[in-house]
């Protein structure tokens, strides 16, 4: 896992990105009579498990990178503002404490938003949209988030929640039907909250308390108590993210397409710092970084943080349209889908 404003950087700069192109068997049965079929579904939950263990931290365009001796220059200047800083592979917002200050807990609400798969010829392609929330990563080589997921596999739509504990794998929580049979599983308009808690432990280890609540399913809801090296899980960080899955391979990092969503976003979007509780860049500590997702090449958004309606055209890169917000009351912020690759 590379680091947002430096590692991924200096990866970039030595192999391009790729498309990862997944296309199934041709299939006799429809894909309405496969979404519920054991078999298919196990492929695409090992699908969804596989990519999403695998993923990168935010991977930052080569044209952007910031190198690790300017970083702390970067941070310390741009403190308690918000700056723009796109990628790849995550959309939303982080806010970096200083390097006296550390995060004990970020939360945040939303609704599972409804997805199109992606129409022929790349209707077998897998597509991802992931609603997380989580500690870290933006500056480090550890994230401790959970949230939700919608997949697109092979034309059929999975819904999951998940936690992660970076670099351990990804961990699939909610009902056995669901992770069986593709049933009983959330929903399209699901309202979610979700929160990482982190306390001192033991033996140098910090405590983790990750906990999902489905407000509108219950059952899909979980709770889990993890620990962490606190050498290892620095907790500089916090983070409201909008994801697609990107990994690193041998020749490159690879990335999936985004899902086509509609508007989507978050509520609620507090953290604790200090000792102090508050929304998003409440306590002006660190640079607060406003992300918008773009195209490999950097030359047009994928999604895009602020903009509620459709514009029905690319958002292009040069001239920069897509705006720079802050987050709003609360630390709401919305954002909505323009391209899936």
């Amino acid at each position: 896992m590379k680091s947002l404003l430096a590692k991924a950087g200096a990866v970039l700069l030595a192999a391009p990105l790729a498309l990862v192109v997944v296309q199934g068997a041709p299939q006799s049965t429809t894909a309405g009579g496969l979404a519920h079929n054991a078999a298919f579904v196990a492929r695409a939950h090992a699908a969804f498990t596989k990519y999403m263990s695998a993923h990168a931290n935010a991977i930052v365009p080569k044209n952007e990178w910031v190198s690790p001796t300017d970083e702390a220059t970067a941070a310390k200047a741009a403190n308690g503002t918000v700056t723009s800083l796109p990628s790849i592979n995550w959309s939303g917002f982080a806010d970096v404490e200083s390097s006296t200050t550390t995060l004990s807990s970020v939360s945040g609400t939303w609704r599972m938003p409804y997805v199109q798969c992606l129409p022929h010829p790349y209707q077998n392609q897998d597509a991802f949209l992931a609603n997380w929330v989580g500690l870290d990563g933006a500056t480090n080589g550890t994230v401790e988030q959970l949230g939700s997921a919608v997949q697109c596999y092979e034309d059929v739509e999975f819904y999951y929640v998940w936690y992660e504990m970076f670099p351990a794998g990804t961990v699939e929580e909610g009902t056995a039907a669901c992770i069986n049979n593709n049933t009983d599983c959330p929903q399209p308009g699901d309202e979610i909250s979700a929160s990482v808690t982190v306390t001192p432990g033991t033996s140098g280890n910090n405590d983790y308390v990750l906990a999902l609540t489905d407000h509108t399913r219950p059952q899909e809801s979980f709770s889990t108590s993890q620990t962490c090296a606190a050498t290892t899980c620095l907790d500089q960080s916090a983070e409201w993210i909008l994801e697609r899955p990107a990994f690193s391979l041998p020749f490159g990092f690879q990335i999936l397409p985004l899902a086509d969503y509609r508007d989507t976003g978050f509520q609620s979007a507090h953290e604790t710092s200090g000792g102090h509780a508050g929304s998003i860049g409440s306590f002006q500590d660190g640079p607060i970084y406003n992300i918008d997702m773009q195209d490999d090449s950097t030359s047009y958004y994928l999604d895009c943080v602020g903009q509620r309606a459709p514009i029905g055209s690319l958002l292009t890169v040069s001239p920069n349209q897509c705006p720079l917000v802050g987050p709003g009351h609360h630390g709401q912020f919305y954002a909505l889908w323009d391209s899936s690759f």
